[in-house]
């Protein structure tokens, strides 16, 4: 399935989140909650599904043009038709939990539907946690929960590649954890080098080491940050930034510039902006 990004379905990077941190926030599900071998690997979650229910709300077993309500989970990306429009977004899984950028798809309105598929674009953008019984997985957040019957082997196996070179790149921060409270919003920033990287979520700019393996940042727990004098919710913030670092965060660079790392629960999205010289900060 190849998605329509330019026609959005619902732009959650604009209106799914608060913006003043001010408003509820529902914590997702928890998947410390759950033993570690309850968490499924990628292998397990991957694939093509049929969509039984959306919050105890059961789906037809077949749509009117004989196709099923399903969602296609791969490597890099979730999408699927429920029956009115075909929707997706980037995505990495991690951890047993999925982490989503910029969900889109085309954009008819169809009655009965709209409701199902604003719960679901909600339930993915709320990072979501994943338990698979059998041939049946549930995605669950504080708010929904889906429940998937296995179907077979993704159609697609990814998005058009993208490097995931991160030396010398410069992000722009959108969400953290869902919110985009900041005591600098328009400044929020994160930028790497050869080896070193630092970024503003909030209130202080955090700075520390890293390299790679694979699609996961190894990251030094020693992070260094800016002396400022933060209200206690931008610290809150400062503080997730900081564990999600620490966590040994996997990441993903989607082909239009999106980024998206994720680990120890927490999840941070963004842009690209322009890009910097790689160079290292390590001591020699």
């Amino acid at each position: 399935m190849r998605l329509l990004p330019a026609l959005c379905l619902i732009a959650l990077s604009a209106c799914a989140a608060p913006s003043d941190g001010n408003a509820p926030e529902a914590e997702p599900a928890k998947v410390a909650d759950q033993p570690a071998r309850d968490v499924p690997p990628l292998n397990a979650v991957e694939g093509r599904w049929r969509v039984v229910s959306i919050d105890g709300e059961a789906l037809p077993d077949t749509l009117a043009d004989g196709q099923v309500p399903q969602l296609s989970i791969a490597s890099d990306h979730v999408g699927g038709n429920i029956g009115c429009n075909s929707f997706g977004a980037l995505a990495l899984y991690a951890d047993g939990r999925f982490a989503t950028h910029s969900w889109s798809g085309t954009a008819m309105y169809c009655a009965g539907l709209a409701e199902q598929e604003q719960a679901l674009s909600e339930l993915f953008f709320e990072h979501p946690a994943l338990a698979r019984q059998g041939g049946r997985l549930s995605i669950r957040s504080a708010r929904h929960k889906a429940v998937l019957d296995y179907l077979g082997p993704p159609a697609d196996a990814s998005f058009n590649p993208a490097s995931q070179q991160l030396s010398g790149t410069r992000w722009r921060i959108s969400f953290l954890d869902r919110r985009e409270d900041s005591s600098s919003p328009q400044d929020r920033f994160l930028s790497f080098t050869d080896d070193g990287w630092s970024g503003l979520a909030s209130c202080a700019t955090l700075f520390g080491t890293y390299r790679r393996k694979g699609n996961r940042l190894i990251v030094d727990d020693e992070i260094a940050n800016t002396e400022q004098l933060c209200p206690p919710e931008y610290a809150a913030r400062d503080d997730a930034f900081a564990a999600l670092m620490r966590s040994d965060p996997r990441y993903l660079i989607g082909p239009n510039g999106e980024l998206i790392i994720t680990g120890g629960g927490h999840m941070l999205t963004g842009g690209r902006t322009q890009d910097t010289e790689g160079t290292s900060t390590r001591k020699r």
